[in-house]
């Protein structure tokens, strides 16, 4: 009776190791499946350039560290912040990492502060809720203000 209850407990045992193995093959399949596909995408995204819909021109910076003249590309849907993941990245303080969102719909482009500290203001209107920009407006992110231009 006892060689039994061993032999039965050897075979769990093996058992519980395939199942394990098993299982932890499936999670490096997923992973190995998930990493490929974001390569894809990364290098999709990569070989297409992004559609540029207007700039940002750095007219006063302010305390910040960028050049005045400085351009920046802006999307039909750009986000502009501290952020590595923001369309424009301004490296300032005074910055929210999420700061400000603009984009551009039937021709014209809309503004709003996205909960920042230091306020977004189109022509010295806060920027709360979206308000309507039209090139040779004046932007400022901040300390930082920028021109709109086509």
């Amino acid at each position: 009776m006892q060689l039994q209850i061993d032999s039965f407990l050897l075979i769990l045992r093996i058992l519980f190791v395939v199942l394990l193995y098993l299982f932890l093959m499936q999670v490096v399949i997923a992973i190995t499946r998930d990493l490929r596909k974001s390569a894809a995408a990364n290098t999709d995204s990569g070989s297409r350039s992004p559609l540029v819909a207007g700039h940002l021109v750095v007219v006063d910076s302010g305390p910040s560290s960028i050049t005045p003249g400085t351009r920046f590309d802006l999307e039909p849907q750009t986000y502009i912040g501290r952020s590595p993941t923001s369309t424009v990245q301004l490296p300032d303080s005074f910055i929210s990492s999420e700061h400000t969102r603009m984009w551009f719909r039937n021709g014209v482009w809309y503004v709003q502060d996205a909960g920042s500290v230091n306020g977004t203001y189109v022509n010295n209107q806060p920027a709360r809720e979206p308000i309507i920009s039209r090139p040779g407006d004046i932007i400022r992110i901040g300390y930082i203000q920028f021109k709109l231009t086509p």
